[in-house]
């Protein structure tokens, strides 16, 4: 099992069959692949020339994990990485959170800037950091950020409980890797 396909297994695990939450900022969601991110990518899974709920639901497995791996994996470079902890964390944040949120986690673990741009300072951190430490210090901003969202945001409150599950998961798993 290469790097992406461990990494998707537990995504996966977390991201199920259609959902419509009128609380949920994304929308429609299928499979992890919500209708905004669909807009926001230009994606029409129908290829009917617009990009609506029917998308979302049309949208298969095989159609979501390439979809998750062209624009959350490699798009952010994840197998070239180094640090497949790091990789499996900021993955899962992706399809949760956003590509720029992930970059900006990472970011605020390694101690760096937090702009959401992997530049030379980012990359020669991620280069000399612990992938495990750092892993497990993603999972705690991630954790802390979930309540910031709710304090915001108190309809995203019927969401909290599944995300520290998710977390809390993804932390154990992290912290049991060799």
């Amino acid at each position: 099992m290469d790097a992406f396909e461990k990494a998707h297994e537990f995504t996966a695990r977390w991201e199920g069959g259609y959902v419509e939450n009128q609380n949920d900022p994304g929308g429609a969601t299928k499979y992890g692949i919500s209708l905004r991110f669909l807009k926001q990518q230009g994606i029409d899974i129908d290829g009917d020339g617009d990009i609506d709920v029917a998308d979302i639901k049309s949208l298969s497995p095989e159609d979501a994990v390439c979809i998750m791996r062209r624009e959350f994996w490699d798009e952010l470079g994840l197998g070239d990485l180094g640090k497949p902890l790091c990789a499996r964390v900021i993955y899962d944040t992706a399809v949760n959170m956003g590509p720029f949120y992930a970059r900006k986690l990472l970011q605020k673990a390694l101690g760096v800037p937090a702009d959401g741009v992997w530049g030379q300072i980012t990359r020669s951190a991620i280069r000399i950091c612990n992938d495990k430490h750092t892993a497990v210090s993603m999972c705690h901003i991630r954790r802390a950020r979930y309540h910031e969202l709710v304090q915001k945001n108190a309809a995203l409150g019927a969401f909290l409980k599944g995300w520290l599950r998710r977390v809390d998961s993804l932390e154990t798993e992290i912290e049991r890797a060799r």
